[in-house]
């Protein structure tokens, strides 16, 4: 690359204590060309001191780039980067970091602290020339001040991710902004972006933002304001970081209010820019830089993900051996005994069995953050009293205690996943109880002021809460060790004993509902998790029972013919035997292909389909529905599968419990869906 003509050089500070790496680093800048000035200082203080002009470094000048080395003396590296990045002047130069290390958290603890790119020592000549170009026009004519470059090309900055925004699918941003003015400036300076189209959403208030979310817009990033007629300060970033998961968050501030954007980015804002600098080029640089380093995150995280499947792997098949020991066991005993109340005992263990190994594919979807939150006004009670019933048979010899707030009013969630919730802190519990000891859960209405939140957790906001207390009387937690609790697949158990992924996914799962956890613990005494979750302001609707009706007319399905198409024939023999003892006439076929031939011999008589979504070796149930609606527009299909992501559901538009039959299911279960489909009245 050669270094532009007519252009002023490129001031460089090169923080280097090493004499041979600053050496390799000098080389490096030749071998690519850039007409530069260097400025070289051995360690972190005298950094600070260069960037701020103080001391002997007055007259120096403002760099437009900083090589930095992670290990120095008098002030580490990554100081100095939290201090420059935190700063609201010194926070726009770019940043390499030269490091030896290539581990990993300290790639993920460098882009989180923005760093612009990251290069391992020895210093590869080809790739730091690279990692300049990477950084190329772009970088410098947004950043520097005044504007100014020392490159030909534009380039993508720092990281190699597939961008949008360039092509056909703009970038979309959501702006929470009650000033129409400011708006309007946002609108003008991201319309006049030569290099990036973006599509800008418009909300001005906080809980109208959330509604989109929630209602599945797809957003790239987030530009709010901190202060909305709805939410003030920390609490609306707060709110929009929990209700936006995973999407990066830009905070707007005005000049006199700096301190907020400072402190919000200690809490995971991605930037925050002040109104009056955020027009030009300066908000897109900062909107492509915070999507990209989101991006960069989310790909390190989950290599480190994929890394330790071989620690959950042991403790899966530990926890799935022993559901498989219980429903083996009890279902030989059914064949050889012949009591009619033994036989029925074994039968509720294989089903208490099922339904702990559904709960733990469940904790795993969630873990892996690809189940769906399927969120309704819910009774928090009603599922507290009626997971303590499955919990008791779960945690053995441990007394479940409950003390329930009255008349508490709903939350917004989902019931399966706040199931989820009670089990796994409760499974923790009775494993810090192994002589036997107390578990309450508690239930109780709360209300926090600004003041209040502030001082309750880090993560608290205003509002109105219910908070859900699950608290044991066992060994507590140690003091070395509270920290690191949600981090995933740690554990204190021995290997093959325990996933490790209970409490980070009880944590994703409160995340999902915009909630947080608090925990309070004393070696030897016990210990408490307290789960806030915001109220609903929706009102409730009785949720159908998914139970069998006592006095259901056993020939309520008589007249009735479903195809059940599946490729377990055991599953095909259950469905068939459940709808026979209702009435039902019931013809099989274990593919898409035999489902078609039998259509053409009895497609007239059917009156519904039940079809596996996916059959690994032949024509599942996506395909076959759109070949007999070419055949029979009316004809009724409900779907059923053992997993189905919420993109396929949409995609398909079905509805769970209703279009959709999700895997495992009990009798009532099965029979529910099947009647609405058929439209048979079961109270006839």
């Amino acid at each position: 690359m050669q270094a532009t003509k007519n252009r002023r050089p490129v001031q460089i500070l090169l923080v280097e204590d090493s004499p041979t790496d600053r050496l390799v680093t000098v080389s490096a800048l030749e071998h690519s060309r850039v007409n530069h000035v260097l400025h070289v200082v051995d360690n972190g203080v005298d950094a600070m001191a260069f960037l701020r002009r103080q001391g002997h470094f007055e007259g120096a000048p403002r760099p437009d780039l900083i090589l930095l080395d992670l290990n120095l003396p008098k002030m580490d590296g990554r100081e100095v980067l939290s201090q420059l990045k935190g700063d609201p002047i010194l926070r726009f130069i770019p940043v390499v970091v030269l490091t030896t290390s290539s581990a990993e958290e300290d790639i993920i603890r460098a882009y989180g602290e923005h760093a612009n790119s990251y290069i391992t020592k020895p210093v590869d000549f080809a790739s730091f020339s690279a990692a300049l170009e990477m950084l190329g026009k772009y970088w410098f004519e947004v950043v520097t001040r005044p504007p100014a470059s020392a490159f030909e090309s534009v380039a993508a900055p720092v990281a190699p991710v597939r961008r949008r925004g360039t092509g056909s699918q703009p970038l979309h941003v959501l702006l929470i902004e009650d000033s129409e003015t400011d708006a309007l400036l946002v609108r003008e300076s991201l319309a006049g972006s030569p290099s990036t189209q973006f599509r800008l959403t418009h909300t001005s208030r906080l809980a109208d933002a959330e509604r989109l979310i929630a209602d599945g817009a797809t957003v790239d990033v987030v530009l709010t304001d901190l202060g909305l007629p709805d939410s003030r300060g920390l609490a609306t970033y707060r709110r929009i970081q929990a209700a936006a998961r995973g999407v990066p968050v830009i905070v707007l501030t005005s000049s006199d209010d700096e301190a907020m954007g400072l402190a919000a980015l200690r809490e995971g804002a991605h930037d925050y820019l002040l109104k009056s600098e955020h027009t030009g080029r300066a908000l897109e640089r900062a909107v492509r830089y915070a999507i990209d380093r989101k991006a960069i995150q989310n790909q390190l995280l989950q290599s480190q993900r994929f890394e330790a499947i071989g620690q959950l792997a042991g403790g899966v098949a530990h926890d799935f051996n022993n559901l498989l020991t219980i429903v083996q066991a009890n279902a030989s005993l059914i064949e050889v005994c012949d009591d009619l109340d033994d036989a029925v005992a074994c039968a509720r263990e294989i089903c208490g069995a099922a339904e702990r190994g559904a709960l733990l594919t469940r904790q795993l979807l969630a873990f892996s953050r690809t189940q769906a939150l399927e969120a309704h006004p819910i009774d928090l009670n009603d599922v507290v009293v009626s997971t303590s019933q499955m919990l008791r048979r779960i945690i053995g010899a441990v007394k479940v205690e409950l003390r329930l707030g009255s008349e508490l009013p709903p939350i917004l969630g989902d019931a399966g996943m706040i199931e989820q919730v009670l089990v796994n802190l409760a499974v923790n519990a009775r494993d810090a109880m192994p002589g036997g000891g107390k578990l309450t859960l508690a239930t109780r209405y709360e209300r926090l002021t600004p003041a209040a939140a502030q001082r309750l957790d880090a993560e608290a906001y205003a509002g109105e809460f219910l908070v859900l207390e699950v608290q044991d009387t066992g060994e507590g937690i140690d003091p070395g060790v509270l920290d690191r609790i949600w981090d995933p697949f740690f554990t204190t158990k021995d290997t093959g004993v325990g996933t490790g992924i209970g409490l980070t996914t009880v944590y994703g799962i409160v995340q999902q509902h915009r909630g947080w956890i608090r925990v309070q613990s004393k070696v030897e005494v016990g210990t408490s998790f307290e789960v806030y979750v915001p109220v609903s302001s929706r009102p409730m609707a009785k949720a159908p029972s998914s139970s069998a009706q006592p006095d259901r007319d056993k020939s309520a399905g008589t007249g009735r013919l479903v195809l059940v198409v599946d490729d377990e024939r055991a599953i095909r023999t259950s469905v068939i035997r459940v709808l026979s003892a209702s009435g039902y006439g019931v013809i099989e076929a274990d593919s898409g292909e035999e489902a078609l031939r039998v259509w053409e011999q009895r497609g007239d008589e059917v009156d519904l389909v039940l079809a596996d979504l996916t059959i690994p070796e032949g024509m599942g149930g996506r395909e076959l529905a759109d070949r007999l609606r070419a055949i029979a527009p009316d004809v009724r299909i409900v779907f059923s599968s053992g997993y189905c992501s919420d993109s396929t559901l949409g995609e398909l538009q079905l509805r769970r419990g209703v279009t959709f039959l999700e895997k495992p299911y009990t009798a009532a279960a099965l029979l529910n869906i099947v009647d609405a489909a058929c439209h048979v009245n079961t109270a006839d």
